[in-house]
């Protein structure tokens, strides 16, 4: 993380070279109560106030003599809890750095935090995440073009406890796009992957995973990609009541519509095969759905509605409740902004979180709210 974070703030330093462009710099405060921080429910509840203070900074430029375009940046922050402070305060971390054109894309980003790693894990710990990817398209224009895929994801515990989830996932493949014009296209694709865990090896497996989708415009309001997806895994050791070579059928969707110049309406969701190492599980599938709803009454006040779905069932039972764990979570999250000045905004928000499940002792409530202020110059 630390060499990332340092290349991030080369490039910013030497943002000077690349263009005139300035640095963007971010400051952000928000004070929050959380009624359940723990997710828990019953007795186990414990509730806090938090404080959640971020700095950060940003720069894009185009690099000169090229048609590349830089991106880096860096954000730091801490969140202080009046609930047993030594125990809940932490740091997190999030540096990035891209390199691309309309037709290349190479980048790296590196999180460090103790927020859960999935939704279905609600205890934190300190994890680091780097995540590095590539992409690559022939041609927008040609009615034939082809592309290729890459991404390295590497997922690290710092708890002894939660070691078991260390692993290292690389991810390559193929893409044969049919242009209808520069905007939109349709494809296919193919993709291999390969998932090693440093102390489970029961878990490794490699797969395969074949879609088809549509991108770019994909109507005249509406931007963004939707894919079918088809999934197979092949784990490398016997696990006893697992399947060694499980499938799924999968879709993804990022989707905006922009009915007004006021309005605008994002789409997201995914269906997929999610790690996991619950009993005799190697995997859950995993099926998201969320909408968020924008309103903008005028230059300066503005609203949002997030409503979000999201499904786990898990592939077999569990052997001390003799039954498979299924779990749902609805999500709902309002926020109104106030842009007081071009550099300063502020807002409220609220959040409602709840999980259902055939395993009882893993459902919750969650209420959340708090007030922000934004900065950036």
């Amino acid at each position: 993380m630390k060499k990332l974070l340092t290349l991030a703030l080369a490039f910013i330093l030497a943002a000077p070279v690349f263009a005139a462009s300035p640095v963007k710099f971010l400051v952000t405060e928000d004070i929050s109560y959380d009624d359940n921080i723990y997710l828990k429910k019953g007795t186990d509840k414990k509730d806090s106030f938090i404080s959640t203070t971020r700095v950060g900074a940003d720069y894009k430029a185009q690099i000169p003599g090229s048609s590349l375009n830089l991106k880096a940046g860096a954000l730091v922050g801490y969140n202080l809890y009046t609930e047993k402070p030594s125990k809940n305060n932490y740091w997190d971390a999030l540096g990035t750095v891209e390199v691309a054109n309309q037709f290349l894309k190479l980048g790296d980003r590196v999180l460090y935090t103790s927020d859960p790693a999935n939704s279905s894990l609600t205890e934190r710990y300190k994890r680091l995440n780097n995540t590095a990817y590539a992409s690559y398209q022939t041609s927008h224009e040609k009615l034939i073009s082809f592309g290729l895929l890459a991404e390295d994801i590497f997922d690290h515990y710092y708890e002894s406890a939660m070691n078991y989830l260390n692993r290292n996932r690389v991810n390559a493949g193929a893409q044969v796009f049919y242009n209808f014009n520069t905007k939109t296209n349709i494809f296919a694709e193919y993709m291999f992957s390969d998932i090693v865990y440093d102390k489970n090896g029961d878990n490794n497996s490699t797969g395969h995973q074949v879609g088809l989708g549509i991108n770019g415009q994909i109507a005249p309001k509406v931007n963004g990609t939707a894919k079918v997806t088809y999934a197979m895994r092949d784990y490398s050791h016997d696990l006893a009541g697992a399947s060694n070579h499980p499938d799924l059928f999968g879709y993804y969707a990022a989707l905006t519509y922009k009915p007004t110049q006021r309005d605008t309406f994002t789409l997201s969701g995914e269906r997929k095969m999610e790690e996991t190492l619950y009993d005799a599980n190697r995997y859950f599938a995993d099926t998201l759905v969320a909408l968020t709803a924008r309103h903008q009454f005028n230059n300066k006040l503005s609203a949002s509605l997030l409503l979000g779905w999201e499904d786990m069932t898990y592939s077999r039972r569990a052997a001390w409740e003799n039954k498979r764990r299924s779990d749902t979570l609805y999500t709902v999250r309002p926020q109104v902004d106030y842009l007081f000045r071009d550099w300063l905004m502020a807002g409220v928000w609220y959040q409602y979180r709840t999980r259902t499940s055939d395993a009882k002792w893993a459902e919750y409530e969650n209420n959340k709210a708090g007030v922000f202020v934004k900065a950036m110059f």
